[in-house]
């Protein structure tokens, strides 16, 4: 017992190590301040990638950094070709204008100017930044309260904690209503709507796809604009950015809770249509190949498990 304790202390000190030599490597990339030094900081990575990526850990830290560097401008190149955003957000100003004018949605108070010291890195030539209420038609969130359950209604009231990875999850624990209570309390949400969790965990997303609900506070929606792609705006918010900085604005001693305020002033990275669309198809081969490691992973972890029972049986025969 005296060598497992011994082989367990190591075991943990060796995982602590590799923890943060990846960290570091990893870091030194989202922080290369030109190509020449982000190419060293990737040479040195790829090198070693096979000794680097052998834990769950260390893989979920892979995804993040990509996840990072997407939202940085440094994950697919930029085409001269493609429209500024610049122009993106006179049509989209000009959108919601109209919008206004026609009495579909209400006219919000204008937001300060992104500050620099609000900008957190250098943007490439072509984006720009731009707070979330810029980019969405409505934001608001959930009823703050309880509303008349029935067990035997045919909607279902969600929160924060029903949002997962671009679903809305109906557990079998959510709480039904009714027609009225939905009437009363139901939302503009549509095919354009984007949910993120607001209260307790933050940053859980989900795409409204006509499902039956009405939403509790802690479920904050949004309806983004035409030339605004929804998975961009997912993958933005699944970020080290978004995380960052709703650990900034989080208000809360025991339980978090990002304000609308703070979901309406998020300072957002925006690349030009085409891009968002670029971006959003290298982050799904690249994560695909992510989740190909982990597989390998746990076929392998699944084998060392069965030698060691077969071996443990063996020997108590």
């Amino acid at each position: 017992m005296a060598l497992c304790d011994q082989l367990e202390r190591q075991t943990d000190a060796s995982l602590g190590a590799h923890q943060t030599l990846v960290e570091t490597l990893l870091s030194a990339l989202t922080s290369a301040a030109d190509h020449a030094q982000f190419a060293i900081a990737w040479q040195r990575i790829a090198s070693h990638f096979d000794t680097l990526f052998t834990t769950e850990e260390s893989i979920a830290q892979l995804k993040q950094t990509i996840l990072q560097l997407a939202v940085m401008g440094k994950l697919v190149p930029q085409d001269p070709n493609d429209e500024p955003v610049s122009e993106l957000l006179k049509k989209i100003a000009a959108e919601k204008a109209k919008l206004v004018k026609e009495g579909k949605i209400k006219n919000t108070k204008q937001l300060l100017p992104i500050a620099e010291d609000e900008k957190p890195f250098k943007l490439p030539s072509g984006w720009a930044f731009c707070r979330l209420q810029e980019l969405v038609s409505t934001l608001g969130d959930g009823l703050h309260g309880t509303p008349i359950y029935d067990n035997a209604g045919d909607y279902h009231f969600i929160n924060g904690n029903n949002l997962s990875n671009g679903d809305i999850l109906i557990k079998p624990d959510t709480r039904r209503v009714g027609q009225t209570e939905y009437e009363k309390h139901r939302k503009e949400l549509n095919n354009s709507t984007v949910l993120v969790s607001i209260n307790g965990t933050i940053g859980n997303v989900a795409f409204f796809k006509g499902e039956q609900v009405i939403l509790g506070k802690s479920a904050c929606y949004f309806n983004v604009l035409p030339g605004i792609e929804k998975l961009f705006i997912k993958r933005l918010i699944e970020s080290p950015l978004f995380f960052h900085y709703a650990a900034s604005q989080a208000t809360g001693s025991t339980i978090s809770n990002l304000g609308l305020k703070a979901m309406n002033a998020f300072p957002i990275p925006l690349p030009p249509t085409s891009e968002q669309v670029r971006i959003i198809a290298k982050l799904d081969e690249l994560f695909a190949l992510c989740d190909q490691l982990n597989s390998r992973l746990n076929a392998a972890q699944t084998t060392q498990l069965h030698l060691a029972d077969a071996l443990v049986e063996r020997a108590t025969c």
